[in-house]
């Protein structure tokens, strides 16, 4: 999946590759039977900014000597901005860079047309299986879980508050209180599709009342999801 650049994404992306790690085991089973887990992460943004290189791939290592835990936890970063690859570079271009191509462009052509341009097993089993997925479209929601929802919409949140109050933090404790509401109010209102209030009749408010039209809104979004 693709995903924007917010404070605290590097978290983020390591409690799910845990958790999906983790989550192998029911009770009972042994410790033998967890399976390597590869969280692959495909960036619209940029997330090192002092680093031009495209691709990370970050493992378990001990500092000193360099030895890693090998078959447990990596976590890929891969950010798609800087990628403009073109079908006819695709016979000389990089298994990196076919993939790239495949995860960039695979919905503009149709399952025959993916054959062609990708022959290889691997890619004709992620051709097949995108097909599958389209065919099912029940199967869709077992990648939106309401549990797993809630949690990021409740991340986003935080980290436009966070990122708010940081701003404002120049002007004075309540101040950057005001702006972090302001921001959560303006991203509470994305989320339920409403107008954008003007930040300049927000900013008129005190800061019971900016708390309290937070409220409100969150009690709308937790409506809809109960």
């Amino acid at each position: 999946m693709q995903l924007s650049i917010f404070s605290g994404l590097v978290k983020r992306i390591v409690f799910y590759g845990c958790e999906v790690y983790a989550g192998q085991l029911k009770a009972g089973d042994d410790y033998q039977d967890l399976k390597p887990v590869y969280s692959i992460c495909l960036l619209e943004g940029r997330l090192w900014q002092d680093s031009i290189k495209v691709h990370h791939a970050f493992r378990f290592a001990d500092h000193d000597s360099g030895r890693f835990l090998a078959e447990t936890l990596e976590i890929h970063t891969l950010e798609l901005g800087c990628y403009n690859l073109r079908e006819s570079d695709l016979d000389t271009a990089s298994i990196l860079d076919r993939w790239l191509f495949w995860l960039l462009h695979a919905h503009e052509y149709d399952a025959k047309t993916l054959t062609g341009l990708f022959p290889q097993p691997a890619f004709q089993q992620a051709t097949d299986t995108i097909t599958r997925i389209a065919e099912i479209t029940e199967d869709k929601a077992m990648y939106d879980t309401r549990e797993k929802a809630i949690r990021d919409r409740q991340w986003a949140l935080n980290a436009s508050r966070e990122e708010g109050i940081e701003k404002g933090r120049e002007e004075g404790e309540i101040k950057g209180e005001m702006k972090g509401e302001i921001k959560l109010i303006h991203t509470l209102q994305e989320i339920l599709g409403e107008p954008i209030s003007e930040e300049s009749s927000l900013q008129g408010q005190s800061l019971d009342r900016l708390q309290s039209i937070t409220a409100q809104l969150r009690n709308k979004i937790q409506g809809r999801t109960s």
